[in-house]
């Protein structure tokens, strides 16, 4: 059985976009550009599945953006992450449901009540 190896540079790379991509959603959200969000949530789709699909999948590569100073990298890569840690990205929505900070906030709690509901299931 040979096992392949992720290629590291195209993680870090797809990790730096997944930054780019949640500092511009949270710019989007602030100035109400609903178009531009819907773009970019496509965009950060793309690239959490491309991570997903790689050797040992690859979102793993996320946890560090669980303490970014950017709200939505924050909250993106909690959700991102549930299916793998748990634990991790529970605490990172709570802290994210107490922060105050609107809209992330909301929806970060409503992620922990379809969580506890059993209506949110991460895959």
């Amino acid at each position: 059985m040979i096992f392949v190896q992720p290629d590291d540079a195209l993680v870090k790379n797809l990790v730096a976009q997944f930054v780019e991509v949640g500092i511009a959603q949270y710019d989007a959200i602030y100035v109400i550009d609903n178009a531009k969000y819907n773009r970019l949530y496509k965009e950060m789709e793309r690239i959490r599945a491309e991570l997903k699909k790689m050797p040992g999948d690859q979102r793993r590569a996320l946890l560090p953006l669980l303490s970014h100073p950017n709200v939505q990298v924050r909250l993106k890569a909690a959700h991102s992450l549930l299916a793998l840690y748990p634990d991790l990205a529970r605490n990172a929505l709570e802290s994210i449901r107490r922060s105050g900070i609107e809209p992330q906030d909301g929806e970060a709690a409503m992620a922990i009540s379809g969580l506890d509901e059993g209506s949110y299931i991460p895959k």
